[in-house]
């Protein structure tokens, strides 16, 4: 796999991950209003930057040994709309690493001013494919205690 630049995954500081994002006329409507579909997109793009930053590549797990991180569950609160062309956090944090289950809070702010646009609670589990729901692995939970 090719190195991704690091800069390009956002920062974890404050035991918070940072994904920076600016929004694309495709990601809006025609007034300029992001699509509320889109906010999830984004707390994806976040995730996955997060999982990144920490050295997990999910990728190779689920190529290798058929096993990955599934979103179970969302919970999404809409709070006001981005326009085309802000500059977007998503800010992802750890609320609760249990034995089968991982719960993020996800909130998606402006840059500029720290208005919250949507905020997220997700609950993640990881399977084997052809076996289904199993404990999150050690070396996941160590990483994710880490922060």
């Amino acid at each position: 796999m090719d190195r991704i630049n690091s800069s390009l995954n956002g920062v974890i500081s404050a035991k918070k991950h940072l994904y920076p994002l600016i929004v694309q006329f495709e990601d809006t409507d025609a007034g300029g209003i992001v699509y509320h579909a889109n906010y999830l997109n984004y707390a994806e793009r976040g995730r996955s930057a997060f999982l990144r930053c920490l050295g997990i590549n999910l990728q190779e797990h689920l190529k290798d040994e058929g096993k990955t991180i599934l979103i179970s569950r969302i919970e999404v609160d809409y709070l006001k709309s981005a326009h085309l062309n802000h500059q977007l956090y998503v800010e992802t944090s750890i609320v609760e690493i249990r034995k089968i289950r991982l719960k993020l809070e996800q909130i998606i702010k402006n840059q500029k001013d720290g208005h919250i646009f949507a905020r997220l609670q997700v609950h993640a589990i990881w399977v084997e494919l052809n076996k289904g729901v199993r404990r999150l692995p050690k070396f996941l939970i160590e990483k994710l205690e880490k922060i």
